[in-house]
């Protein structure tokens, strides 16, 4: 079984024009949200979550709020491990013990009808350590590039001018 997280991320439009004075306004917008999933839930494991009415620690990883923007969980459930998550154009994050702490990664496909990214980009993997208010510890990116090669984020515009070159 799979446990499954879904997320709003609201942004307070209010905040853009605040100097800091006073109360900050108030004029939030929905801005969509993620999908979290933890995999291989064992039954035990289930129950001790539906047990403690939900999911604390995870919770505090993932939630976030200021005066500019929060996130915050509409959803969780337990589910088969077949079952269907989210549509093929979303990427959810995978929430992993690394034996010590919680970890996360993600990875994008830059497909041909889904893909956002610069042609030459195959997908792209990110990992970090999610901590307390949705903040995030040693992020990383790498870029899987068409040619087999895996480049960093900072060595992206470096590798296309290369491509372009050749």
């Amino acid at each position: 079984m799979k446990l499954v997280i879904e997320t709003q991320y609201r942004e307070n439009y209010g905040a853009f024009d605040w100097n800091g004075e006073g109360e900050c306004p108030q004029y939030w917008k929905c801005k969509g949200g993620s999908t979290y999933v933890v995999n291989n839930i064992s039954p035990t494991r289930a129950i001790k979550i539906g047990e403690a009415g939900g999911i604390p620690v995870i919770t505090s990883l993932i939630e976030s709020k200021s005066y500019a923007s929060e996130e915050y969980i509409i959803d969780w459930r337990i589910v088969d491990n077949d079952a269907k998550i989210c549509e093929v154009w979303e990427y959810p994050t995978e929430l992993f013990w690394g034996g010590d702490r919680w970890l996360a990664r993600r990875t994008q496909e830059n497909d041909e009808f889904y893909g956002y990214m610069r042609r030459g980009v195959l997908r792209k993997r990110e990992e970090w350590v999610p901590i307390e208010g949705g903040e995030r510890a040693n992020y990383k990116s790498v870029f899987d590039m068409n040619d087999g090669t895996a480049v960093s984020y900072a060595d992206l515009a470096n590798w296309f001018e290369q491509k372009e070159v050749a």
